[in-house]
């Protein structure tokens, strides 16, 4: 039988929480797609969804990492990395997806097309349905939440 386990990959957002001490990157970042994140999570309508954060300091990690607080680098949706960078980034990002979505019936993405670069290729390593996240800002924001509510 196939997993029902599904997964959102989203990027760091510029408007972060300030909190000097470690806390988990779900509560670090505070945009629009993490509110949405925050809530549905509270109203425990994403107990078969994991949640990956994609951030070019620090590559996929789990909602639930801690991360400390960093000023955020450059502008919404920009990398800061050159060519080389990215590449190692995304070797290391996709490394770490080659095990991990085996595990996904569906994925959703939602990363800009600039933080794509970091997970390129990642569908080869799955036969989950995926999702991309369509439209501007709050489109993309209602069609987020139109995918969890789905569930």
């Amino acid at each position: 039988m196939k997993s029902k386990k599904r997964l959102i990959i989203v990027t760091t957002s510029i408007r972060v929480n300030k909190t000097e001490e470690l806390i988990p990157a779900i509560e670090r970042f505070d945009g629009v797609f993490f509110r949405l994140l925050r809530k549905y999570i509270r109203k425990g309508m994403m107990k078969n969804t994991d949640v990956l954060i994609l951030s070019e300091k620090d590559g996929l990690v789990r909602h639930d990492q801690k991360l400390p607080f960093r000023k955020p680098a450059g502008k919404i949706g920009a990398l800061t990395l050159d060519p080389k960078q990215v590449e190692t980034a995304r070797a290391k990002n996709l490394e770490m997806l080659k095990t991990t979505l085996k595990n996904y019936s569906e994925i959703y993405i939602n990363v800009g097309k600039q933080y794509l670069k970091l997970i390129e290729g990642f569908e080869r390593y799955t036969k989950a349905k995926i999702t991309y996240a369509k439209g501007r800002y709050g489109e993309k924001a209602r069609h987020m939440r139109d995918w969890i509510i789905s569930a």
